[in-house]
């Protein structure tokens, strides 16, 4: 560590980050004593961090096993940023359009370090559905919508995803996933079975920014139904569609764009 950073260190802040990087990289809850283990500090040291984190909403305890788990605090703290509202506006019209055009669940990620977050849903306004709760996280490469996120990243940005998926996750599985966000990128959007529960297939599109790589991906976790009037292939067709509508209306929206008076 250089003399300047030594000089401006924060250890009470740097504890307090180091237990919410961890506790947003695990897939379940922590004790305390499993959170003083991977951080190879003593109970002593966070137990008042814990305290003083949970009381702020950063992080909750979850009570079917006493373990702490990412609160809602940092989501609200995300969802007040500036470009995250307007991609939100934005979307809110095309996802709804696509639950009720459907008569599915609908949903917009984002990326959030190597885990995909849900900033915004729909659900489907029939009797039957399947819909995620707004924050709901989930790891890259077990996600359609986190492939989708990585396939149109920018190369730069992909390669640094993925090198931090193999240095977190031991199980990470470097060559397939790089070879399903390939065929992702020919095809233009993802489709695969839900991982979580059976009979679901997960449909989805990249939302693509100012960049002209992905700020967001559009989702619907589609239930064939016997009374269902759409297939798959025409479900995934919508999902571009209004996908692609929304990467249109960012980019009106964005500073200095051009619009046509219509003379």
């Amino acid at each position: 560590m250089s003399e300047t950073a030594t000089k401006y260190s924060a250890p009470a802040l740097d504890k307090g980050l180091d237990i919410l990087e961890l506790l947003a990289e695990s897939s379940r809850p922590l004790t305390m004593g499993q959170i003083a283990d991977r951080l190879s500090r003593s109970k002593g040291e966070i137990f008042r961090m814990l305290v003083a984190l949970e009381r702020r909403r950063y992080i909750q305890r979850d009570e079917a096993t006493e373990g702490f788990l990412i609160g809602n605090r940092l989501f609200e703290m995300a969802m007040k940023t500036a470009p995250t509202r307007n991609l939100v506006a934005t979307a809110m019209p095309h996802i709804s359009l696509v639950a009720h055009s459907l008569d599915q669940s609908c949903h917009l990620t984002v990326l959030s370090d190597t885990q995909i977050v849900v900033i915004a849903r729909v659900e489907a306004p029939g009797e039957l559905g399947f819909a995620v709760r707004l924050g709901y996280r989930r790891r890259v490469d077990q996600s359609t919508s986190g492939r989708v996120l990585a396939a149109f990243a920018s190369p730069a940005d992909r390669q640094r995803l993925i090198n931090r998926l193999a240095e977190a996750h031991p199980d990470f599985d470097r060559a397939g996933f790089e070879a399903r966000i390939e065929q992702i990128t020919q095809l233009g959007h993802g489709q695969s079975p839900s991982r979580t529960v059976r009979g679901v297939t997960d449909l989805s599109a990249p939302i693509i920014g100012e960049t002209g790589w992905a700020v967001g991906a559009l989702t619907v976790p589609f239930i064939l139904r016997d009374d269902q009037q759409t297939g798959l292939e025409d479900a995934i067709q919508v999902v571009v569609r209004e996908a692609t509508a929304i990467s249109a209306d960012l980019a009106v929206g964005m500073p200095g764009h051009a619009t046509s008076s219509g003379d």
